[in-house]
């Protein structure tokens, strides 16, 4: 069904190639056609089992998820929770990202919180809050992030943080040289962290075999109150950067990220 799915998005309608392609070349301005042909044919056919994963779902049982997304290291996180410490999870729109939000509660300690921005159709907005909220996990709009920190109890919890969505107002976001590009990072991570003292970490996912992925935790900063002013946010957008260039056709290419213009005057930060 995935390779049915391929031929129609890719070859018939031709989805956001365009934006694809721009977004390729400017990011990665050293390859040849050739190879950024190659990485825009690999993006559509993991792009198209996404889309079927996603269908896939709304109805899969914990156990069979379970056995597709599997933890490498939760031990990373469970010294944090042993330490009655929540934490912050950075991650980005890479391969199976939406099996991801149901596998993570099972093998952590923490309780999941899951920050999203909510879909334009509402049916699909209602299916996707049941189905997250059954794995485990507590969805959060992303509007309501603040009154959630701010009301919450004294749990200990896991906080997902998408770590390139396009920030709504770009005079307040952090701007980075993030793959080639003058990029708006949201500071909404690095706020709670740095407030609250909380641990961030950035979660990486890697396919086995189709179908198949497993992810792994990454330490981003233990003490987050001991850092300066934009170190958090680097250094979580570098993990996220060191893994698109490993692998560029899990990141979702179609997304347009880099739509916000840089207001003047605004200074920009290198990741290194």
């Amino acid at each position: 069904m995935s390779d049915f799915a391929y031929f129609l998005v890719y070859r018939i309608a031709g989805y956001r190639k365009e934006s694809v392609r721009l977004n390729l070349r400017n990011s990665f301005p050293e390859l040849p056609a050739k190879e950024l042909k190659a990485i825009e044919k690999k993006f559509y056919k993991q792009f198209c089992n996404n889309i079927l994963e996603g269908l896939k779902g709304l109805t899969i049982s914990k156990a069979e998820i379970k056995k597709r997304m599997v933890c490498k290291n939760p031990e990373l996180l469970d010294k944090y929770f042993d330490q009655g410490k929540s934490v912050i999870i950075t991650t980005g729109h890479y391969y199976s990202w939406e099996w991801w939000f149901l596998a993570i509660d099972m093998p952590t300690k923490h309780k999941i919180v899951l920050i999203y921005k909510t879909l334009s159709n509402a049916f699909f907005e209602d299916k996707l809050f049941s189905i997250r909220e059954s794995f485990g996990s507590v969805p959060v709009k992303f509007e309501d992030t603040k009154s959630f920190f701010v009301n919450k109890d004294n749990g200990t919890y896991g906080y997902i943080f998408g770590s390139d969505q396009a920030p709504h107002n770009a005079s307040r976001a952090y701007w980075v040289n993030f793959l080639n590009q003058e990029t708006p990072v949201a500071f909404g991570a690095e706020k709670f962290a740095v407030e609250l003292d909380i641990p961030v970490v950035f979660c990486r996912i890697k396919p086995v075999k189709k179908g198949h992925y497993e992810f792994e935790f990454i330490d981003i900063e233990s003490t987050p109150k001991e850092t300066q002013y934009g170190d958090i946010t680097k250094a979580y957008t570098l993990a996220l950067e060191n893994t698109i260039k490993e692998d560029p056709a899990g990141w979702l290419w179609s997304h347009k990220r880099w739509k916000r213009e840089k207001p003047e005057g605004m200074e920009v930060f290198d990741l290194k």
